[in-house]
């Protein structure tokens, strides 16, 4: 098909546009449609922004670690834990989910959710014999659990009997951005973490 270098013309020969994506290319025909403005469709499927050099979309940097937003590559789709992290790994070598280890890692995850008005995210948190532990293997230290939750009682409490992951909440207990047990078969995004001096 012949390069179409207006958003207009794009628009008219690219028959149905879907409603998501982040890349300007629409996904039925391959068009190009160049800056994407705001209320442009958004092709759907896997979409790939300027790749870092592990060739997966970077939304931001902070240390050695890279991070990856599930919600703004894959149509805002939403996974339980498991699926969650196995996106993470699916992206390549080095990718799992995000393991909260400084503040200032946490003030990451509160500024995404922040930006994006997420509800809700999952991490790679998940309760190991008798305590949470992160897939990166560093030491889990709670720095962020909330004090109250579905029973009013400071995180994590296991309410429901099987909450074995963690997720961060936003304001969902009237108290801000926090972590909380959650059972796994919930769906939620994720934020995708890899270590650079690791895996660069």
């Amino acid at each position: 098909m012949r390069y179409l270098p207006t958003r207009s013309t794009w628009l008219q020969t690219c028959r149905r546009p879907p409603p998501r994506a982040t890349c300007g290319t629409c996904a039925t025909c391959g068009a190009s449609a160049g800056s994407r403005g705001p209320g442009a469709p958004r092709p759907s499927g896997p979409v790939v922004p300027q790749p870092a050099t592990s060739g997966v979309p970077v939304d931001q940097r902070l240390g050695d670690s890279e991070y990856h937003f599930s919600w703004r590559h894959d149509g805002s789709k939403t996974y339980t834990w498991d699926g969650a992290n196995q996106y993470c790994g699916n992206l390549g070598s080095g990718w799992q989910g995000i393991s909260i280890e400084t503040r200032q890692e946490d003030s990451l995850v509160r500024e995404a959710i922040t930006e994006d008005h997420l509800p809700w995210i999952w991490t790679s948190g998940q309760l190991k014999n008798h305590g949470f532990a992160w897939a990166s293997g560093a030491e889990f230290v709670g720095l962020n659990w909330s004090h109250t939750g579905g029973n009013h009682r400071p995180q994590p409490d296991n309410r429901e009997g099987d909450e074995n992951c963690l997720g961060v909440l936003n304001n969902v207990y009237d108290d801000g951005i926090k972590w909380h047990d959650i059972a796994c078969h919930h769906d939620k995004a994720i934020i995708c973490e890899r270590k650079v001096r690791v895996h660069g």
